[in-house]
């Protein structure tokens, strides 16, 4: 049955419970007269419900719908009896770039789909900043979208991306990424060259495991500001490139060469100018290649070497020894896991004139008995120096940390959320 005129404005409190729910819900009143009122404060009495109507309206009879409608006209967007047609309105955009910082870059593309202003703010430079697409398989088309908005920190770990053919959609101004990560990653080697060609400010670069190609390798000896580069387990290292990279990049600090089919040669013409920046140093896994007078070469123009890896390197004796004594006087640690032709006493000698070194990691390097000795003898002459206090190198590596929350990426010093 509707409500007569008299009934539409009676109190709420006099109204049957049926009729509650029937009641206007973007107006108190119906009359344009009321709402004047209203606005202008001169009928209180009509304004807002009062304590005894929300009682009443409360009671276990009361549907639902109007609970909820008495709780959204005394809410504080209720505004001279009209309700805001935008909530988020009344906060800034600085407390909103803030909540959408927390979002996963699958929700932050679904707000920009709700409005034009969270479209705006949802692609703010600020929300982009870092990237974190581990594991995942993308089209080009997005990866592109996602770097044109000043994305300076990405994770392609894992990555496998479709139609990474299409390298011409890279055009235009440069990027400005300075920390990547491309290990592991199923993508192809233009893709990849293109991305390092039109990034200028490249700081970090992780390829662990990928196939190089001269190209690719010439346009990382253009990143001047380059200072940490692994080429772990890398296929396809040209000589010339590589030897660019170690000329013109002078304030490389770091450098994993681990695992390369490099040859004896090409070891030795590394480092042709004086590199004081360069810090650590892994050439490990060169069983065939890397010995003692590349070693002597290599470290000639290294005055400040700290730590070096040289792990699994059987064609060296005890003149890397001496060789690491005249030009590494500043070293700090020496990983030589598995280098049999070292021995025991020949360690205990060289520490002994090295005064910065705090770290030996020789893992099964001598026979068991001799490492025990050999344990014992360094904790009592050199108690500072530690014996194995690392299990695996993080030489250039952009995860050093394993206590990283389940999803998130590590970028060296900057962690990714997922």
């Amino acid at each position: 049955m509707p409500l007569t005129r008299s009934q539409a404005r009676e109190p709420l409190s006099e109204l049957p419970v049926e009729y509650v729910n029937k009641r206007p819900r973007t107006h108190v009143s119906k009359t344009p007269v009321e709402s004047e009122r209203i606005a202008e404060g001169e009928c209180k009495e009509n304004s807002l419900p009062s304590q005894n109507i929300l009682q009443s309206i409360c009671s276990p009879r009361t549907p639902k719908s109007a609970i909820c409608h008495t709780e959204w006209i005394s809410s504080p967007f209720w505004k001279e009896g009209k309700i805001d047609e935008n909530p988020w309105s009344r906060f800034s955009e600085e407390l909103t770039l803030k909540i959408f910082s927390y979002l996963k870059i699958e929700d932050l593309c679904r707000c920009s789909l709700v409005c034009s202003y969270w479209r705006r703010l949802s692609y703010d430079k600020s929300l982009w900043k870092k990237i974190n697409l581990r594991n995942r398989n993308i089209p080009i088309d997005q990866l592109v979208a996602r770097l044109r908005f000043g994305t300076r920190y990405l994770s392609l770990a894992c990555v496998q991306v479709r139609d990474a053919t299409m390298t011409n959609r890279f055009s235009g101004e440069n990027l400005a990424i300075t920390h990547v990560d491309f290990g592991l990653s199923t993508i192809s080697t233009h893709l990849m060259t293109r991305l390092l060609e039109i990034s200028p400010n490249l700081r970090k670069v992780n390829l662990e495991a990928m196939n190089l190609s001269p190209a690719l390798l010439r346009a990382l000896s253009g990143c001047r500001n380059l200072e940490i580069l692994n080429l772990a387990m890398c296929n396809g290292v040209s000589a010339d490139p590589l030897v660019a990279i170690t000329k013109n990049c002078l304030n490389l600090v770091e450098l994993n060469l681990a695992w390369c089919k490099i040859s004896t040669k090409t070891f030795s013409r590394l480092f042709p100018k004086r590199c004081e920046s360069m810090k650590k140093l892994n050439v490990s896994g060169g069983r065939e290649t890397v010995t003692s007078d590349v070693i002597r070469t290599m470290t000639t123009n290294l005055p400040f070497l700290d730590t070096i890896d040289i792990s699994d390197c059987f064609k060296l004796d005890r003149d890397v020894l001496t060789a690491l004594q005249e030009n590494c006087p500043c070293l700090m640690e020496l990983s030589c896991s598995r280098v049999y032709p070292l021995s025991s006493e020949d360690m205990l000698m060289w520490a002994g004139n090295m005064p910065h070194l705090l770290f030996i990691n020789a893992y099964p390097s001598f026979v068991t008995e001799r490492f025990t000795q050999f344990e014992q003898w360094l904790s009592r002459l050199f108690p500072q120096i530690r014996l194995n206090a690392a299990e695996k190198s993080d030489i250039a590596r952009p995860c050093t940390s394993l206590r990283i929350p389940k999803g998130s990426s590590q970028l060296w010093e900057v962690y990714l959320r997922p």
